[in-house]
C-alpha cells in the first residue's frame, strides 16, 4: 500500500478481555464479546473487521446488524470513527470504493467488506465468505436460524488457510429464554461449541466512558437488567406484563397505507436511557399497528426530529404525543414544523389500555400488531414489567401514541369525527 494510502488507527484495546479478544485473532474460530452497554464492544468488533481486511489482501468479510437502520446509525459511524478509519468512507485513503447501493466497501488492497441486516434469516445467504461479524446479536429476531446460515457460509473464498475462516458476535447478552441459540453455542457448558470462546467485560471496564454515564446506567438498571447491561452476563427474563406472542402479534408483512385510517406517533425522551420514537397506524376497527421505530441513547434532539420527518414521509403526517416532562423539547419539535403534543394521560390508564390490546378478541384477532423490523420494541415488550420503571421507553412511547389517538372517536379516512 502506498504511503499516501496509509492511515493511523488510534484504537487502543483495554487491558484484559478486550485485548485478549484481539490477541486470539486467527486462533479461535468462533468468538463472542458479551459486554455491558457503553463498554466498547461494537468498536472492538469493528476494529477486528478492519484489521482482517487490511492484514489480508483480497479477503472477503461481512458485518451484520439486526436492521438496516442500525447499519446507518451504528455501523457506518463506527467505521468512520476517529479511532478506526478516521474519515468518511467516500473519501478515505484506504477505501477504493464505497458502493452504497451494494452495501459494500472495496479496500485498496482488494479486500471486500459487505454489510447488511438480519431482519430475515435468509438475508445471511449468499456466496462463501472468509469472516463474519454479527453486531448486537441480542436484537436479531431469528438468531438461531441466521447463525446456522452464517456457519454454512464460512467455507472461505479459497484464497486463505482455515485460520482465516471465523465468525464473532458483539452484544449485550439477551434475556435468557429456553433454547437461546446464542447462549447454547457460546456459554452453556453442556452444549457450547468447543471451538468457541467468550470474552466478557462490564461497563466499568471501559476507561473511555465517563463516570457520570456509568453512574447514570447503574442508577437506572437493577436486577436482571443490571446483570445484562452492566456486567455483560446472561440473566433470566422476568415475566412480561403484556401477553405478547410472536405467532399472534408479529406482522410478517406491513399493512398498506390505504388500509390505515389514522397515523400517530409516540416519543419518549431519553439520554442515558434510549429515546424511543414509534409510528402507530390504526385501522377502521381501532387495531393498532406498530409500523416503525427509532431507538437510541445519547442522541441529540435534532436527530430525533430528522427521524420523525423521515417516518412521516413514509407513513403520513400525524401528531406526535410526547413525554410531557420536557416541554422545551416539545416546543423545539413544534418549531421544526411537526405537530408535537404533550401526553396528558395517566400512566395506569395507558398501561391498562395497551395491555388489553394484546388479548385475542371474539373475532380471533388482537388489537395490536408489530412489524418484525421493530426489534427494539419486540425486545422490550418481552421483558416489560409495568411495576418497575425501567426498560420501558418504547412501551411508554406506544402508550402516549395510543392514548393520544382517542379511540372514543369515529375515524373516516384521515378525518376524525367525534361522537
Amino acid at each position: 500500500m502506498s504511503q499516501q494510502n496509509e492511515i493511523v488507527i488510534r484504537y487502543y484495546p483495554n487491558a484484559g478481555k478486550q485485548r485478549e479478544f484481539h490477541s486470539d485473532r486467527y486462533k479461535v474460530p468462533y468468538r463472542a464479546i458479551f459486554a455491558g452497554v457503553g463498554s466498547g464492544k461494537t468498536i472492538a468488533g469493528v476494529f477486528e473487521d478492519v484489521s482482517w481486511c487490511l492484514e489480508n489482501d483480497g479477503i472477503v468479510g461481512y458485518i451484520f446488524e439486526p436492521t438496516y437502520k442500525m447499519v446507518r446509525r451504528t455501523l457506518i459511524p463506527t467505521l468512520e470513527h476517529p479511532k478506526i478509519l478516521g474519515a468518511p468512507l467516500d473519501a478515505n485513503p484506504v477505501v477504493a470504493d464505497f458502493k452504497h447501493g451494494d452495501n459494500c466497501i472495496l479496500f485498496e488492497n482488494g479486500s471486500i467488506l459487505w454489510f447488511g441486516s438480519l431482519e430475515e434469516p435468509n438475508m445471511a445467504e449468499g456466496p462463501n465468505i472468509d469472516f463474519i461479524h454479527v453486531d448486537e446479536a441480542q436484537y436479531v429476531r431469528y438468531f438461531d436460524k441466521a447463525w446456522e446460515v452464517i456457519l454454512r457460509r464460512l467455507r472461505g473464498t479459497g484464497r486463505f488457510p482455515p485460520s482465516r475462516q471465523a465468525a464473532w458476535v458483539t452484544t449485550t447478552p439477551p434475556a435468557l429464554l429456553p433454547g437461546d441459540r446464542l447462549y447454547e453455542f457460546f456459554e452453556d457448558p453442556e452444549t457450547r461449541n468447543p471451538l468457541s470462546k467468550v470474552y466478557r467485560w462490564g461497563l466499568w471496564d471501559n476507561p473511555h466512558t465517563s463516570d457520570r454515564y456509568k453512574q447514570e446506567i447503574v442508577a437506572s438498571h437493577h436486577g436482571s437488567l443490571a446483570k445484562r447491561f452492566i456486567e455483560g452476563k446472561f440473566a433470566p427474563a422476568g415475566t412480561g406484563s403484556f401477553d405478547f406472542d410472536f405467532k399472534i402479534h408479529e406482522l410478517q408483512a406491513l399493512p398498506q397505507k390505504k388500509d390505515l385510517h389514522d397515523i400517530v406517533y409516540g416519543l419518549d425522551f431519553g439520554w442515558t436511557n434510549p429515546s424511543a420514537l414509534v409510528a402507530v397506524g390504526f385501522d377502521g376497527d381501532d387495531r393498532a399497528f406498530i409500523l416503525d421505530e427509532f431507538y437510541q441513547n445519547r442522541v441529540q434532539l435534532e436527530t430525533i426530529i430528522e427521524e420523525a420527518k423521515l417516518m412521516q414521509e413514509r407513513w403520513g403526517v400525524g401528531p406526535i404525543y410526547c413525554d410531557r416532562s420536557e416541554p422545551q423539547s416539545i416546543d423545539a419539535i413544534r418549531r421544526s414544523g411537526l405537530l408535537a403534543r404533550p401526553d396528558k394521560s395517566k400512566r395506569e390508564d395507558g398501561v391498562h389500555d395497551l395491555g388489553g390490546r394484546f388479548h385475542v378478541q371474539p373475532d380471533k384477532r388482537p388489537r395490536i400488531y408489530v412489524a418484525k423490523e421493530c426489534v427494539n420494541w419486540i425486545h422490550e415488550v418481552m421483558v416489560y414489567d409495568a411495576d418497575v420503571k425501567e426498560n420501558d421507553h418504547a412501551m411508554d412511547a406506544t402508550r402516549y401514541a395510543i392514548m393520544g389517538h382517542n379511540p372514543s372517536s369515529l375515524t373516516v379516512g384521515r378525518a376524525k369525527i367525534p361522537w
